[in-house]
């Protein structure tokens, strides 16, 4: 199927994807969905260890978010399933092609495998010694100031962060050349990481990661952070950036359809 720009071709683009997803077997989204949050987790590591080796303020920061978008990139061009651009599934809820419960059951499904991904990563990250004390520090305060962000904070964050993260991905998925897909997506997740809003996936690596190092948080407050940036970043990609360019495409669809 072509992919070319504007709302209504997105659209249509989303619904072939939805119908894709719908049809994979269970073990199939599974394995996606576990390499998407290694996948995430491999940006996360290189960004990490960039921040924490440059003492010139705001440089590491750069450059961090300049090496964190290997990961999206990887799921893209390698059909991974991230929960965060899946969100846009939702489409097919509202052009009535699925039900809202089985949308669910699949992002529930490929939330639960990023995990799984993103957790079995940090443990590989603390098994085999690739950060250095500055590196750990910087991921503790990172994952200490998630941990605490009251929750209003949170909840809003999540939703900047997914608006940003779908407008990258929707501007890959117009894209024709793969080399057109790496620049726009290397340049829209660069924009969300030095953002520093809350992306549940990506906070899976750190907090998982933090907690194997020895910081200071429980499981309860690592579930209260992805509980919170879960359904904020649910709202940013399902509702706000899907819902947005589903309202603009509604006509034009509906006509096709007839």
């Amino acid at each position: 199927m072509s992919i070319h720009s504007g709302p209504k071709a997105l659209t249509e683009y989303i619904l072939y994807q939805s119908k894709h997803k719908a049809n994979k077997r269970f073990i199939i989204l599974l394995i996606q969905g576990f390499l998407a949050g290694m996948y995430i987790s491999i940006g996360a590591i290189a960004s990490l260890k960039l921040s924490a080796s440059i003492t010139i303020p705001g440089l590491g920061n750069f450059l961090g978010a300049l090496a964190f978008p290997i990961g999206i990139i990887a799921i893209i061009l390698m059909q991974a399933e991230l929960f965060t651009s899946d969100c846009m599934v939702m489409v097919a809820v509202f052009s009535g092609r699925t039900r809202l419960r089985r949308i669910f059951k699949i992002l529930l499904l490929i939330l639960v495998s990023n995990l799984f991904g993103a957790a079995f990563t940090a443990l590989l990250t603390k098994s085999s010694g690739i950060f250095n004390q500055a590196v750990i520090d910087l991921l503790v305060e990172k994952s200490l100031q998630k941990v605490y962000m009251p929750i209003g904070q949170l909840f809003a964050s999540a939703i900047i962060c997914n608006i940003i993260v779908c407008t990258g991905v929707c501007l890959a998925y117009s894209c024709k050349e793969e080399i057109a897909k790496i620049v726009v997506l290397w340049l829209s997740i660069a924009v969300f990481v030095i953002s520093g809003t809350e992306h549940i996936v990506a906070n899976m690596y750190y907090l998982f990661a933090a907690l194997f190092f020895g910081a200071n948080l429980t499981i309860k407050d690592i579930l209260y952070n992805l509980a919170v940036s879960g359904i904020g970043n649910f709202i940013g990609g399902g509702i706000i950036v899907s819902g947005i360019n589903y309202l603009l495409a509604y006509r034009d669809i509906e006509k096709a359809n007839k």
